[in-house]
């Protein structure tokens, strides 16, 4: 996937507290671009999981793992809910 590739929300808000995350960084924070939507998602996904597990979750060593999850969620997503590349429909 180009990193530069648009994305758009095409689904009603997604009741999964991941995807919702998702939801949230596109439509509230205007997140536009495939890497930028994986790295802030990756990076919304560490945080989370620091504030319940405390300075135990905050290793650098981890932190790949959520931008793997990223990945995967954000591509579970695509044609369903959000669109990656091609522009805007209405």
């Amino acid at each position: 996937m180009p990193a530069d590739a648009p994305i758009t929300w095409i689904g009603s808000p997604p009741d999964d507290e991941d995807a919702r995350m998702v939801w949230q960084t596109v439509t509230r924070e205007g997140v536009a671009t495939y890497a930028a939507l994986v790295d802030r998602v990756g990076e919304r996904l560490f945080r989370r999981d620091l504030d319940s597990l405390g300075a135990v979750a905050d290793i650098g060593f981890f932190q790949p793992f959520y931008l793997a999850h990223a990945r995967a969620l954000v591509a579970a997503l695509d044609g369903t809910r959000l669109r990656i590349g091609g522009g805007v429909t209405s």
